[in-house]
C-alpha cells in the first residue's frame, strides 16, 4: 500500500468535501437571490459543480490505486 498516494487521495477528497459545501451554499443563496433578480452567485454555484466531480474522481482514483496496486 503506497502511503504517498493515500495522502494525495486524502487531500483531493478534502477538496471534494470543501467544494461540495461551497457549491451547495452558493446554489442555495443563488436560488434565493434569483427571486430578487440577482443571479451572480447562482452562476458561481453552477460553475463549482465540475470542480466537485473532478476532485471526487481524482481522490477516489488515487485511494483505490494505492489500495489495489500490484
Amino acid at each position: 500500500m503506497d502511503k504517498e498516494k493515500l495522502i494525495k487521495g486524502g487531500m483531493w477528497l478534502s477538496g471534494f468535501s470543501l467544494s461540495i459545501i461551497l457549491s451547495a451554499l452558493s446554489l442555495y443563496i443563488g436560488f434565493n437571490n434569483q427571486r430578487l433578480g440577482d443571479s451572480a452567485i447562482l452562476i458561481i454555484g453552477i460553475l463549482l459543480l465540475p470542480v466537485v466531480f473532478y476532485c471526487a474522481y481524482k481522490g477516489f482514483g488515487l485511494v483505490l490505486e494505492a489500495i489495489f496496486e500490484e
